[in-house]
């Protein structure tokens, strides 16, 4: 499975009502592909400020939304969390703007990313984003590389547990693969086998964090 089989999949599994309003921050042309073809209709596209890409909404910084608490049924960032210099308050933000939920993939902080990292075969600093857009691309879309930040479950779950300690937090984690370094047909099956034995090893994470109000529970010691 790839990146953009990933996304898409995820976006299925999570919203399931295609007339949903829908934020995505730091969307690109790859967001703006995957939500025509799975034809969602009432999508807002945004971004820290104006580049390549066209027919964007608005520009919204993705660590300092100047949107109202639930403006939006749903908020996705897909692969723009770590351009962020405040990548877990960007979380925040996202789930602050949604009324039901937030789904976000980003880079999964596993052992193998960490070796792939070591052997130059990942980008501990995204060099090449700033190669590519020479002004822009790297941290919060200035000339500065920006570092990948990659996540953990746990991670996540102390992060809204500190946010938000009165509710039973409900998230639901998913790993995905995406290999760029090698086009080798016998690399990719050996991965895909390696995968299958040790999912969590994947390159890539899922995260969707539940805010739908009917379905959260207060903690036990919270007294109405």
């Amino acid at each position: 499975m790839n990146r953009e089989n990933f996304y898409s999949e995820k976006i299925l599994k999570y919203i399931k009502n295609k007339n949903s309003h829908i934020l995505v921050l730091g969307a690109g042309s790859l967001d703006q592909k995957v939500f025509l073809e799975l034809g969602y209709k009432n999508v807002t596209f945004s971004n820290i400020g104006n580049s390549n890409e066209k027919k964007l909404n608005f520009y919204e910084n993705i660590h300092d939304i100047k949107l109202k608490d639930n403006s939006y049924e749903y908020c996705i960032a897909h692969a723009c969390i770590h351009h962020s210099s405040k990548p877990h308050l960007a979380i925040l933000e996202l789930f602050r703007v949604c009324s039901k939920g937030s789904l976000i993939i980003e880079a999964n902080d596993s052992f193998l990313s960490r070796v792939a990292c070591k052997l130059k075969l990942s980008e501990e600093y995204e060099l090449s984003a700033v190669k590519k857009n020479i002004t822009t691309g790297g941290v919060d879309n200035t000339s500065i590389p920006n570092y990948v930040y990659r996540w953990t479950e746990r991670e996540i779950i102390k992060l809204m547990k500190s946010f938000r300690p009165d509710l039973k937090h409900i998230i639901f984690f998913d790993y995905g693969s995406h290999i760029k370094f090698t086009q080798s047909k016998i690399i990719k099956i050996f991965f895909n086998i390696l995968f299958l034995i040790l999912p969590k090893q994947k390159n890539l994470l899922s995260i969707y964090i539940n805010k739908n109000i009917d379905s959260l529970k207060k903690n036990n010691w919270i007294k109405n």
